[in-house]
């Protein structure tokens, strides 16, 4: 059984979508949340664990690995090793976006060539 498929043509291009829109609210929420005096660090480790499994399940191997290693600095509290951990998730964040940004514009194409051949 196929997840895109005639149909259901879009089905990766709204998970993709829908994942871009939770990461940048997600990755928001920790920076606000680390920016606090006394952090709430059982809040954030959900949050964390959250964008973890998010993440994950798109295939963001690295992400996964850093939302593990911010996991520990919850449990511990350790508020600075959070924020560069978030520090380092914005950045492959960011960078996963724009490989998955290419993603998209070449099935964009790929649709518009297939509409083109009547497909």
């Amino acid at each position: 059984m196929a997840l895109q498929d005639e149909t259901n043509p879009d089905f990766v291009a709204e998970v993709v979508q829908l994942y871009f829109e939770d990461s940048v609210q997600k990755i928001e929420r920790m920076g606000a949340m680390l920016s606090a005096p006394a952090p709430d660090f059982k809040e954030l480790d959900q949050l964390v664990h959250q964008f973890k499994g998010s993440s994950a399940s798109l295939g963001a191997a690295t992400i996964a690995q850093l939302c593990i290693k911010m996991r520990e600095g919850c449990q511990t509290a350790n508020q600075a090793m959070c924020a560069a951990l978030l520090g380092q998730l914005r950045d492959h964040y960011l960078l996963l976006k724009g490989k998955l940004d290419m993603f998209m514009a070449l099935e964009q194409q790929r649709k518009q060539l297939l509409a083109a051949m009547g497909r």
